[in-house]
Formats: C-alpha cells, sequence, structure tokens
C-alpha cells in the first residue's frame, strides 16, 4: 500500500503537488490591490481598506496601486494582464459589468479574464437637484423638465459610467429632453448642481449627504431597488414613479483568472472576517452604501447579474454600444 501510494503521488502532475505549498508561503512578497481611480475615489478608499486589514492579518505588506483613466478601464485592463500568481489583486466594481455591455473592443472581459474573491458592499446613486428647483419629489421635477424641453442639463462623473446610466435611463423613461454635462468626478459635478448650473444628479450617496443636510441639494429618490440605510427617508426611482427602475452597483476583490485556488480561498477567508468588523462596518453605513455577502460564489453571481442589469437598462435608455 505504502508503495502504491508513492507511486500515484509521483504520477500527479506538478501544480497539484505545489498547491499545499501557495497557502502556506503566500504572500512571500508585497501583493498590489490595484484601484482602477486617482486616489480620495471610492475604489481607492475600499482597496486601502481591503490593504490595511489583510497587512494585519497576515504580517506582510499590502500597496494599493492606483491606474486611473478611462473610466476605470485602464486600471481594469492592467489587472486582466497581469500574472494570475497572487501577487496582483483588483478592487473592482460593477463599472466593469457595464463596460462590457457599452464597449465591443473592451480590452478585457469581466468574466473570462477575472477570478471573483469577495464582494464588499453594494452600492447606489442618489438623485439630487439644486435647493433652488421649484421641485419636491421625482413626479414634480418630470412634470418640470417635461415642461422645459432641452432648457435643462444633467451632470454625471464621467460618460459610460453607473451615474451616466442612472440618469439616461431616467431621461428615457420618463421621456425628457436634457442635456448632458460630464465631469470629472463627484466634486466638481456638486460644485454645479449647488450653484445650479445643472438642474440633475445622480451622485455617489456618501458626498451627496452632507450637502443634502446643509440644505444646498435636495433628494428626490435613489438609484437602486431598496432605499439606502443612510437615508431611509429618501424613496427609490421606482417608488417614486418609474416602476422597475434599477440602477445599482458593488464594489469587490477580483483576481486575474488561473490565481491558484488556495490563494483565492485565503483571500476570500480574509475578507469574510473584514466585512464583519465594525469599524468596516460603520465606513460603509457612513459612506451610504451596504455590507454585502462575502462568498466566492455571490461575487460570481455578481458579476453576471450586473451584465444583466446593465444590458437591460442600456437597452431601455437606448445608448449604442461603441
Amino acid at each position: 500500500m505504502a508503495r502504491l501510494s508513492r507511486r500515484a503521488a509521483l504520477a500527479l502532475p506538478l501544480p497539484l503537488l505545489a498547491r499545499p505549498t501557495w497557502a502556506q508561503d503566500w504572500p512571500a512578497r508585497p501583493v498590489r490591490i490595484v484601484a482602477p481611480a486617482p486616489a480620495g475615489g471610492a475604489s481607492d478608499i475600499y482597496a486601502r481598506l481591503c490593504a490595511q486589514k489583510m497587512s494585519e492579518m497576515t504580517g506582510r505588506p499590502f500597496v494599493v496601486e492606483n491606474r486611473a483613466g478611462a473610466a476605470g478601464r485602464i486600471g481594469v485592463e492592467y489587472a486582466a494582464r497581469a500574472a494570475p500568481d497572487g501577487y496582483t489583486l483588483l478592487l473592482g466594481s460593477s463599472a466593469i459589468a457595464l463596460a462590457k455591455v457599452l464597449y465591443t473592443n473592451l480590452g478585457f472581459d469581466p468574466v473570462a479574464d477575472f477570478a471573483p474573491v469577495s464582494l464588499l458592499t453594494l452600492t447606489q446613486q442618489m438623485m439630487v437637484v439644486p435647493a433652488s428647483l421649484p421641485v419636491a419629489n421625482l413626479g414634480e421635477f418630470i412634470a418640470y423638465a417635461r415642461a422645459r424641453p432641452s432648457q435643462l442639463a444633467y451632470a454625471s462623473s464621467g460618460v459610460g459610467n453607473p451615474p451616466h446610466l442612472a440618469a439616461e435611463l431616467l431621461r428615457a423613461m420618463a421621456g425628457l429632453d436634457m442635456t448632458h454635462v460630464p465631469y470629472s468626478g463627484d466634486t466638481p459635478a456638486f460644485v454645479d448642481i449647488i450653484a445650479g448650473r445643472v438642474a440633475l444628479y445622480f451622485g455617489s450617496v456618501a458626498p451627496a449627504l452632507p450637502h443634502r443636510e446643509a440644505g444646498r441639494v435636495k433628494a428626490l429618490a435613489v438609484s437602486g431597488p431598496t432605499r439606502a440605510r443612510a437615508a431611509p427617508d429618501v424613496p427609490t426611482v421606482a417608488e417614486a414613479g418609474l416602476p422597475g427602475f434599477n440602477v445599482s452597483g458593488w464594489f469587490g476583490l477580483l483576481a486575474p483568472r488561473g490565481t491558484p485556488q488556495p490563494v483565492i480561498q485565503q483571500l476570500n477567508s480574509m475578507m469574510l472576517r473584514i466585512v464583519a468588523m465594525p469599524d468596516v462596518l460603520d465606513l460603509l453605513a457612513r459612506g451610504g452604501s451596504d455590507p454585502a455577502d462575502a462568498s466566492v460564489a455571490v461575487m460570481a453571481l455578481a458579476l453576471e447579474d450586473s451584465l444583466a442589469l446593465f444590458a437591460h437598462a442600456v437597452r431601455v435608455a437606448g445608448i449604442r454600444a461603441e
């Protein structure tokens, strides 16, 4: 029996024999977490959160590498092309699914090029209008905009991202004629929405809340299927008058496809601990997002669901793939 077991072991492929050492030896050097956005953006904040917690857990350095540009596509493609050795990860978002829907010559495939690790948080946008606009709810805004065709503009934080899609879907479903004004992010968009230079903006919940509390903007709705925990009094767009409206998303951890499974499992185990930490839950709540189920299976399902959700929204909004 001993000789048979030894012969069987010798017949196994080398990668199988090496697998146990991955869990024991990884990480043996610094691990990069790519954030496909500039410093200060949501993916950067969440990447630094994961890097800090994982460094504390392993005693090894996890470092954030910002690769911004093209609405995040540059950083995502960079991570997709990295060696699948467990030393390059991506703090991705549902925007990679929207990119797959919008662009025919994308330099990466969100399903074929990445292995799911874990969700971190669920997200949506808050629809805000200037405090000076004479409307109190979504129905009044739609009536106001319909009475002023081609006279109003709406902001976005960039072309081809979920906030842009949310505004386009609203425009299409409500039959509005408005001009799109893209900005480089939430901050400049809020400057102009507060000043009344644009009439509508679907912005990140976290930066919208202080402006709402200070009376600088009105929050009319949120874009997802459920109300935001940080603003439970604000209805969803579907509740407020457009049934079926849903533009929601997520942030999560991905690895290049082919990353050893023991590494994926170890990363997922760490993420399960991270999303249960009280300080992390507090950070997510203050950021206007909700904690997510961190299992690998749910991460994979979230990616598939986002592809279907955005494909439907793009079709309804009448946006052409490029």
